[in-house]
């Protein structure tokens, strides 16, 4: 099932900034057959975005297209998404982050 934008309203279910934008479609582009960007929640010492891309989808999955990207998020997550922002923050030790901060 795929939920468009206008679906939650005016505003999608979540944004994404122009950096991570830029981001995920660069590696979209270095993968030839994933298609579906997955977030998902990393719980360790902190609640972390995790982010990877996939060539499918579970029957478990909601699917979410914003500015032609299609993210995918277990249903039991949804919720974790609503109303954050996501963005690509280069970290600081060299390994790149994307984080989803309340907006």
């Amino acid at each position: 099932m795929s939920l468009e934008e206008k679906q939650w309203g005016e505003e999608p279910m979540f944004s994404i900034t122009d950096e991570a934008k830029t981001e995920l479609r660069n590696r979209m582009n270095v993968s030839e057959r994933k298609r579906f960007i997955r977030l998902q929640l990393r719980f360790s010492c902190l609640v972390k975005l995790k982010l990877t891309l996939e060539d499918s989808i579970d029957p478990n999955d909601e699917e979410i297209i914003i500015d032609g990207l299609h993210f995918i998020i277990n249903k039991t997550q949804l919720h974790y998404f609503n109303n954050n922002q996501i963005d690509f923050v280069p970290d600081q030790t060299g390994f790149m982050e994307f984080v989803a901060e309340k907006v």
